[in-house]
């Protein structure tokens, strides 16, 4: 390196201090020997320490802590044990590395892997010295053998030049090859497979030399197929598998219960004069169920399927009147709400067996879409609806389970103004707001407007608070912060003390958010719109569902920035 003398070191697994520090391009971890500790090294500063360097150091004047590094070196060449416990000590080798958990999917030990195969050994695990210049690459002086099979080392024009060269290369490869194994039990008894490594290889090399000089071929190394014969087996596991794969498990989150006696202050001081008509709603999901409870609250005659029939029970004993089918809902209601989770599931409820479509004729009756769908599914579901004498406005609301609770929604509708107003009083017990946006998917479009800004503002938010918990500055205190500036919104403060306290009880599950975020993608691809942040967006949210929050809520997001 530029400012410092050459040094004897050897390359190793970067130390735990080490991995906490700038990493440039084109390094390797390095342990010094005398100084015994490590550091980042380019690899063209590095050299082999048996060469023409070894020599033009030994010529120069050079300190007692240079001299004793270099006596450091001799004797662990001479025995690694020393060094290599200390090392280990220092290091991450003692941690599950990924060829360990290659052995233990393939059922092996180490003793299985060791027996007469000397592969995945890395090459770059051997004594070097640190210079300031030319790049020299260790393999050039010692290939490592990648397979059981002994290759044929590649004849090189310095390996064979003169008899000197071939001696200097052989006591080369004696101790280079001098390795430590990545995933050693003890330190004892990785020195002893190095060693074997280095005869093993030793005689590969004179084979190669001896051939070079005559016209006999050289012997292969003979395979001991008793050694590969249990590989793949799945009887032989080895003990660190318990540590590897005992990975953390995420729990589900609790499900809500609903209090069907509960009723929020907000809801209870509005004059709501139910309407005389029979509203039937299918779907008692997070959003759905809520809803039943506050028209049930208020005085509606509501008439209910679900899938899980079980989630009926609490609504049948508040007074609302339980149906097989989604068809049979159809038969005994005026007014049809659907409230599902994807646009496939609402397309199921309308033109599956036994779904609304199932009944001759609607006579009138009318059929309101609450799922947050595509406007082309929206529009497949109105065309439907019509055809059978129905008629049909799309609803979508926006807001979380607690709003549906205070009946603080935001409904956006389009389609049929006279359904709109025959949904007046139910409107008013779940709302504080009501739009009325014209034809049949206009509110699915602002809808999704709307879930994209919810979207990219929670990834926003979560990398911000996984950064300050990196810095270890309270997320309390950010939050608190963030609540005095111009910037602070009710969802975003709800959101990042769902965040701070680790707390993702479902209020919009974060599937749902994933799912509308692909849907926006989905429309912007239609019209050629670029949305890149929102693309990059729904991966978080997809690679958070693999982590296994896919029915937490969507503040879960912050784990995944998190780690």
């Amino acid at each position: 390196m530029k400012g410092f003398t050459p040094w004897p070191a050897m390359i190793v697994e970067p130390s735990i201090d080490l991995l906490n520090q700038p990493r440039k391009a084109n390094t390797k971890s390095v342990f010094f020997f005398g100084t015994r500790n490590f550091a980042w090294i380019e690899t063209n500063n590095i050299k082999p320490f048996e060469g023409p360097w070894k020599a033009e150091l030994a010529k120069v004047n050079k300190p007692n802590s240079f001299r004793q590094a270099m006596a450091d070196i001799n004797t662990y060449i001479e025995d690694p044990t020393e060094v290599d416990a200390e090392v280990s000590k220092n290091t991450i080798s003692n941690h599950s590395t990924e060829a360990d958990f290659d052995k233990i999917r393939d059922g092996l030990t180490d003793d299985d892997t060791t027996n007469d195969i000397r592969g995945n050994d890395d090459a770059d695990n051997g004594v070097e010295t640190i210079t300031g210049d030319v790049t020299v690459d260790l393999d050039e002086v010692a290939p490592s053998y990648k397979t059981p099979v002994k290759r044929t080392p590649k004849a090189k024009a310095s390996a064979v030049a003169t008899v000197k060269a071939k001696s200097s290369a052989s006591s080369a490869v004696t101790k280079a090859s001098a390795k430590r194994r990545r995933s050693s039990q003890t330190a004892n008894s990785s020195a002893k497979r190095k060693r074997n490594s280095s005869v093993g290889y030793l005689e590969d090399l004179n084979d190669y030399i001896n051939h070079k000089s005559s016209s006999t071929p050289p012997s292969r190394r003979k395979i001991n197929a008793d050694a590969l014969a249990h590989i793949g087996s799945t009887s032989r596991r080895n003990v660190n598998s318990i540590a590897l794969l005992d990975r953390p498990v995420v729990s589900r989150p609790e499900a809500q219960t609903i209090d069907m006696n509960a009723r929020s202050q907000t809801l209870a001081e509005r004059d709501i004069t139910p309407s005389q008509l029979t509203f039937g709603f299918l779907g008692l999901g997070i959003m759905g169920s809520t809803i039943v409870k506050d028209l049930l609250c208020t005085g509606h005659k509501v008439v209910v399927w679900n899938r899980t029939m079980s989630k009926c029970t609490p609504f049948a004993e508040a007074g609302a009147d339980v149906k097989g089918t989604p068809m049979d809902v159809v038969e005994a209601s005026d007014v049809i709400f659907c409230c599902v989770s994807d646009p496939k599931a609402s397309k199921d409820l309308v033109f599956g067996n036994c779904g609304v479509l199932g009944v001759k004729e609607m006579n009138g009756k009318a059929y309101v879409e609450m799922s947050t769908i595509d406007p082309e599914t929206s529009q497949d579901i109105a065309e439907g609806i019509q055809s059978a004498g129905g008629r049909y406005l799309e609803v979508q609301i926006h807001g979380t389970r607690q709003e549906a609770e205070d009946g603080m929604l935001i409904i956006l509708a389009g389609g049929d103004r006279s359904v709109f107003e025959d949904c007046h009083s139910c409107f008013k017990t779940i709302a504080k707001n009501t739009f009325f946006l014209g034809e049949v998917g206009n509110a699915c479009k602002v809808n999704l407007i709307l879930q994209t800004i919810v979207g990219v503002s929670l990834v926003g938010l979560a990398e911000a608070l996984a950064l300050a918990d990196r810095f270890s500055i309270s997320l309390k205190d950010i939050i608190d912060i963030f609540e005095l500036t111009s910037m602070k919104s009710q969802l975003l403060l709800a959101k990042g003390k769902e965040m701070a306290k680790g707390d993702f009880n479902p209020q919009q599950p974060l599937s749902h958010m994933q799912k509308d975020l692909r849907l926006v993608l989905s429309m912007a691809e239609n019209l050629d719109q670029s949305m890149p942040v929102t693309a990059i967006t729904n991966e978080v949210f997809k690679h958070t569902k693999r982590l296994g929050y896919s029915e937490h809520d969507s503040s879960a997001v912050f784990v995944r920035s998190r780690f």
